[in-house]
């Protein structure tokens, strides 16, 4: 006998759940979320976390307000998987439907999510510590050492090495006593334990040079166009300095891949990546490029992730929400007439920004 056929709210609750599961540092950081509806590129007001200061008792209080602050966040990422299905998959019970379709889908929104997020937390980070060449527990001392400096509570310190950092340490004697789980299954595969003031994670969504050996360029300025797969360089540091293929560079808290060598003339040319530009960039900003591996030490108010639901399309009758714990995830199913095909997309909202750039410590 046939299975029911799955409808778009089946489907969202498990798009929400497979999301949930495969989030890492989504869950470490701070989190705004309201069940308001935004569209692309919405600008939201966000409270900061509340500050206080002792202040010596002299015989009579001195009452404080409660001023939490607040910051602009921009709602401009906006990621999306769409999928061509044909009416035997929507036919599978929920469990082979996820499996073959959801899970997938939802797992490389999670990795863009928390790609962005290391990636504003490197460019925005107000403090900094050495991977040493012979690895010493010295190195990971100094993230709590920024921290301390910057007076971060000791409290909801983490720390996000990329494997090929994590690898320089955990063989070393007392590097980690196992410490408690996640809450989600991605935690629990990634947690390693608390170490120097910091619960420590691997991710492998750090930025990472992946060229055999990094272009000679240490310096240059871009500008691209909306939906392109390359940049403009200009400004570079030497007239002929080289980018290589694998090199990496991080731009307005995006992270981006080079797909092809590229040798400068008079410190210009045409950079091309792995992904498409979100936005247009007319002025020229600065790339921060990323020459080696990097890793993360934060304060849990240093960085927010702020989400919105976003609104069901006009005309799309076969159309869910599905929201929990500070997330929302959409899927819309569609006919295509032009391809004559039936389409599946998932999608998610969201906005990024470093609250304390003193707060993030850039490990590399």
């Amino acid at each position: 006998m046939a299975n029911t056929l799955l409808t778009p709210d089946i489907i969202a609750k498990e798009a929400l759940l497979q999301l949930t599961s495969n989030l890492t540092m989504a869950n470490l950081v701070h989190r705004d979320y309201s069940a308001e509806f935004a569209k692309v590129g919405d600008t939201i007001t966000v409270r900061k976390p509340a500050t206080f200061v002792a202040k010596n008792f002299t015989g009579t209080v001195s009452t404080q307000d409660i001023t939490e602050g607040s910051v602009p966040v921009k709602m401009d990422r906006f990621r999306d998987v769409t999928v061509a299905i044909s009416s035997k998959e929507l036919t599978l019970d929920i469990a082979d439907f996820s499996e073959q379709i959801v899970k997938p889908a939802m797992s490389s929104i999670a990795q863009a999510v928390d790609t962005d997020l290391i990636a504003v937390g490197v460019e925005k980070a107000g403090g900094s510590a050495t991977v040493s060449g012979t690895p010493v527990l010295a190195d990971i001392a100094g993230v709590g050492k920024a921290l301390d400096v910057a007076k971060a509570p000791r409290d909801n310190r983490r720390l996000v090495l990329p494997p090929s950092i994590l690898y320089k340490y955990n063989t070393l004697n007392n590097f980690a006593v196992q410490a408690y789980k996640g809450d989600s299954q991605a935690l629990r595969d990634s947690e390693i334990g608390r170490v120097y003031t910091c619960d420590t994670y691997m991710s492998q969504n750090c930025p990472e040079n992946q060229s055999a050996t990094a272009g000679t360029a240490t310096a240059y300025k871009v500008t691209g166009t909306a939906g392109a797969t390359q940049f403009t360089v200009s400004d570079g540091s030497a007239t002929t300095g080289t980018i290589k293929e694998g090199d990496q560079l991080i731009v307005n808290g995006y992270l981006y891949t080079v797909t092809e060598d590229l040798t400068l003339s008079s410190g210009a040319g045409t950079l091309k990546v792995d992904q498409n530009i979100p936005y247009t960039i007319s002025t020229a900003v600065s790339a921060t490029l990323i020459k080696k591996a990097h890793a993360l030490g934060f304060h849990r108010n240093g960085l927010a992730l702020v989400t919105r639901a976003l609104e069901l399309p006009m005309g799309a009758a076969k159309a869910s929400i599905a929201s929990a714990d500070g997330l929302a995830v959409r899927v819309v199913m569609d006919y295509d007439a032009s391809t004559k095909t039936d389409k599946i997309s998932f999608d998610i909202l969201y906005g990024i920004t470093a609250l304390d750039s003193k707060l993030l410590v850039d490990f590399s």
